[in-house]
């Protein structure tokens, strides 16, 4: 078996031989397998047979490896009865990865290269992450506190940081840009330490510093890191060895790293932050072996205070490795050759910290299986110097991306690493506004140096690239955009420069598909130019609002039209439906390439009831998509949505689990489940709750214009098809003309803005006297031919009946699935029955049910299975649609399993 994942790139060795504590030795010191992946250390305990209890025994083998610190994680790996050294090659195999502190990974099966892959991933679940984040967090937390407020500000300036918001709890607007300058000299220890390692290998024999040009003659090696921080000027032997380690290379890393520290004035408070800094790193460094999952992008978000002005979302690494891995094919590349991959060119025009990179290079080191030992450190140079390339807006971002590559292969040359500094804002010295990697498309963006601290505590320029910043055609462009709404984009700035960078947004893009209503379209356009125009792929993050917002509709259509969308995966596991760390609104994923038109076929389209928290459960995933066992194993189900949807802007296919809810909503809307016409063609909408928050005051006395509204969505309140107002309302100070016009708007009929389904008992509600809304609007009916009265009841009716919900939460906005919203376009295209508005038979039966039922209380979503009321009304729509009473309970009854719906994971 050693054998085996050796030749699939691993350094596996059989039978490994470990000595106890004690000295001792025996058969329960033998490794089965032994696996090294960098400084990590795996093992793997095997047993014949692939029943509960073979895996049980398998598992507690491995644990006991991990606890006796023989390994830093286990696999518990199962052969299939009867298994003999000839028949492993083609077995199907069972192992759990265990250990690291992490939940553990779910049972996976699967052929020799699928476990290959999942042991490759093993050490990106070392460790708890959250717990090594939270950990350097607080300590960089009490380095800040040891510092005085002029060494908070010079840490902050040194790297170029303004200053922040004042905290809840008092804390000074320094601290968090000095925590994010101190954390710049964390991961510089982290990288020291790394390249303590090879120092032996990297002397170097021309000194960097000055170009290569000098005969390098320091001493060498430098310090070690663990010497610097336990010595009495920890400032002072950082920067001697990092200046030396600039003699060999490590401009990105240490250079800004040297800078942070050049930023302060010598003095023990200072000495004394520095040494708690490098402490904690060097903690992180022994616990966490390999450092391979995103650890610096985890405390990067707990330092950041910019992400709701700048959309920074920083990928999981699950949805990393996911993602690149759909994204990454195997006939993408001869990954066997050399020259093939280093000709490859793959581009993040918004790295952030480098998690999407970096899991590219993994996936691309896993595609080269005759890679291993010194060979997969040469694919690791090729990929950092030659193929991978990364922007971003933020410095310490950038700088952890280039130290997150760097921990690939610290012997790369980072002269030749292409990860960069992109200028937004107002510049000085020029008085234009630069939009950071959106300049790609009119110019090239502003590249910024790395910083250069001059030893008296300020930053000094030094030229830099241009040329760098200027990217040829793509294979793959591979981001997670920022995403931020128009009201907070920009938001850091002051007024005149953040009206100076918004109107150069809408000189870039005044001709293009993009809505500036938010800023990840933006983005997408983008990754379009940067694309190969033949043969490139896109892969990306994006908000869940973006696959059904009206606002998106021509995205979409762009994208469409310029690439075959391949693959969306999205997540309906209520507990996590974001793919990035520092967000809780819904995310999807999305593989585009380019294709001819006439050759492109449906879309894939991935709907997940269990969103995988680690790498290895996120490789397992996709051999599950891969190999078509999604529903099988229970984490989710597959549709295929044709090319002509999707190019029309209809990517209905996410909104739901159930497949069978997508088709039949999409035959819902086309009318050929009953003949239909859009509400806003008969009817006028509104006035929008916004709209109405804004002119009006809510009043619990009688106020003198008379005017009430139905404001709130109270689930305890609105119970039934019948409802009344729930508060007075009287216009704002100036407000008054506005007012009137919105009061001549008013409305018996009253449709949601906005509704938590898990507790929700109706979706439409007809009150006594016509008023105004805030989480509800008003419809009126302009129909002369049918009894408007009677029609309110009939449409009351039909929206809380299962197929009215199915039509109305079909084009929902999905920001949160468990709580959407309903825009005003929204609500315009919800989809009637024609009927409602031509027959006055129709809505004469239906209005007479509202009558009978008005007072009923409907139960909770979640409980429509039960609920009588609704089955009363169902009874009535089947009875006057001419609908089959199986089908409209085949959808009641997948509408009540719905993550969305119960807010809880699918249960069957």
């Amino acid at each position: 078996m050693a054998k085996l994942l050796a030749a699939h790139g691993l350094d596996a060795r059989p039978e490994a031989q470990r000595v106890a504590p004690d000295g001792r030795t025996g058969p329960r010191d033998r490794i089965d397998i032994q696996v090294r992946i960098g400084p990590a250390v795996v093992a793997i305990e095997a047993k014949q047979g692939q029943g509960t209890e073979q895996l049980r025994s398998a598992a507690e083998a491995a644990d006991e490896r991990v606890s006796m610190g023989y390994a830093d994680c286990g696999v518990a790996l199962c052969y299939p009865d009867g298994s003999t050294q000839d028949s492993l090659s083609e077995a199907e195999f069972v192992w759990s990865v265990r250990g690291g502190g992490q939940q553990e990974s779910r049972p996976d099966r699967g052929n020799l290269e699928r476990l290959a892959a999942a042991i490759r991933l093993t050490p990106a679940q070392l460790g708890n992450p959250d717990y090594a984040a939270a950990a350097l967090s607080a300590s960089l937390d009490a380095a800040v506190e040891r510092l005085s407020d002029l060494q908070k500000q010079d840490l902050a300036r040194g790297m170029n940081l303004p200053p922040g918001k004042k905290g809840r709890r008092g804390t000074d607007v320094w601290d968090r840009p000095a925590k994010r300058a101190l954390l710049v000299v964390a991961t510089a220890v982290m990288f020291h330490a790394r390249l303590d390692e090879h120092a032996d290998e990297i002397k170097p024999s021309q000194d960097s510093r000055y170009g290569g040009a000098v005969q390098f003659e320091g001493v060498w090696p430098p310090k070690r890191a663990h010497i610097c921080e336990q010595s009495d000027d920890p400032v002072g032997d950082f920067r001697d060895a990092w200046n030396l380690y600039l003699a060999a290379d490590y401009t990105p890393i240490f250079r800004t790293a040297r800078a942070s520290l050049n930023a302060c004035t010598p003095s023990p408070t200072f000495s004394d932050a520095v040494r708690i800094t490098a402490r904690a790193a060097l903690v992180v460094v022994q616990n966490i072996a390999g450092m391979r999952h995103d650890l610096l992008g985890r405390v990067f978000h707990t330092v950041l205070d910019s992400a709701r002005y700048d959309g920074s979302f920083y990928t999981t690494t699950a949805a990393a490795t996911l993602l690149a891995a759909l994204a990454i094919t195997e006939d993408m590349c001869d990954w066997a050759d050399p020259d093939a991959v280093a000709s490859l060119q793959i581009t993040d025009p918004a790295c952030g910290t480098g998690t999407l990179l970096m899991a590219a290079a993994e996936r691309i080191r896993e595609l080269s299986p005759s890679a291993s030992g010194n060979e997969q450190d040469d694919v690791a140079r090729i990929l950092i110097e030659d193929v991978l390339t990364g922007f971003d807006i933020n410095l310490t971002a950038t700088h952890m991306a280039a130290t997150t590559l760097g921990l690939l292969s610290p012997t790369t040359q980072f002269s030749r690493m292409k990860i960069g500094q992109t200028f937004l804002g107002v510049d000085d010295e020029d008085d234009k506004a630069y939009l950071g990697s959106l300049e790609f498309l009119d110019m090239q963006p502003k590249l910024m140096p790395w910083p250069n601290g001059n030893g008296n505590g300020r930053p000094k320029q030094v030229e830099s690239n241009q040329e760098f910043a200027s990217v040829p055609p793509s294979d793959l462009v591979i981001m997670n955009p920022p995403f931020t709404r128009d009201s907070l984009r920009h938001n850091q700035f002051s007024v005149e420069d953040e009206q100076r960078i918004k109107q150069r947004e809408k000189e870039i893009f005044a001709r293009t598909p993009v809505h500036l209503s938010g800023n990840s379209g933006a983005f997408m356009y983008l990754a379009d130019f940067l694309c190969k125009p033949d043969s490139g792929t896109v892969a990306f993050v994006s908000p869940l609002v973006n696959a059904t917002n009206i606002s998106a509709l021509p995205m979409r259509q762009h994208l469409a039209r310029s690439f075959h969308i391949e693959t969306i995966v999205t997540s309906h596991d209520p507990g996590r439906i974001y793919f990035s760390e520092n967000t809780r609104i819904g995310e999807m994923l999305i593989v585009c390439r380019r294709a001819p038109l006439e050759s492109r076929g449906p879309t894939r389209v991935i709907n997940l009831a269990v969103n995988p928290q680690n790498p290895g459960d996120a490789m397992g995933l996709y051999y599950s998509i891969q190999d078509g066992t999604l529903q099988e194993r229970g984490i989710g189900t597959e549709q295929h949505w044709p090319a002509s949807r999707m190019q029309a802007g209809d990517w209905g296919a996410v909104q739901w689990l159930s497949p069978f809810l997508s088709e039949s909503y999409q035959q819902l809307k086309s009318g050929e489940m009953f003949r239909v016409v859009k509400l806003g063609e008969v009817a006028e909408v509104g006035p929008a709750g916004q709209a109405i928050r804004e002119t009006f005051v809510r009043s619990e006395l009688p106020t003198s214009e008379g005017m009430r509204a139905l404001w709130d969505h109270k689930t305890d309140v609105t119970r039934s098809l019948s409802a009344t107002t729930d508060t007075a309302v009287a216009p704002r100070p100036g407000c008054t003309d506005r007012a009137r016009v919105y009061w001549s708007r008013r409305g018996r009929l009253m449709l949601p803005t906005r509704a938590f389904l898990r507790t929700t008992r109706t979706m439409a509600v007809v009150l006594d006297n016509a008023a105004l809304g805030s989480a509800w609007v008003p419809c009126r009916f302009n129909q002369a031919n049918v009894d408007p009265e009677a029609l309110e009841k009939a449409m009351a009716v039909y929206v809380n009946s299962t197929v009215g919900l199915l039509s109305i939460l079909g084009d929902r906005s999905n920001r949160k699935p468990t709580y959407p919203n309903f825009s005003i376009g929204d609500l315009n295209g919800l989809a009637i029955p024609r009927t409602l508005v031509e027959s006055d038979e129709t809505v004469a039966r239906l209005s007479a049910t509202f009558d009978g039922l008005r007072h009923e209380i409907l139960e909770p979503l979640p409980l429509m299975m039960s609920c009588t009321t609704r089955l009363q009304l169902d009874s009535a729509i089947c009875d006057a649609l001419d609908l089959g009473t199986d089908i409209v309970a085949a959808i009641r009854r997948d509408l009540s399993a719905e993550p969305s719906v119960t807010g809880n994971r699918f249960a069957a």
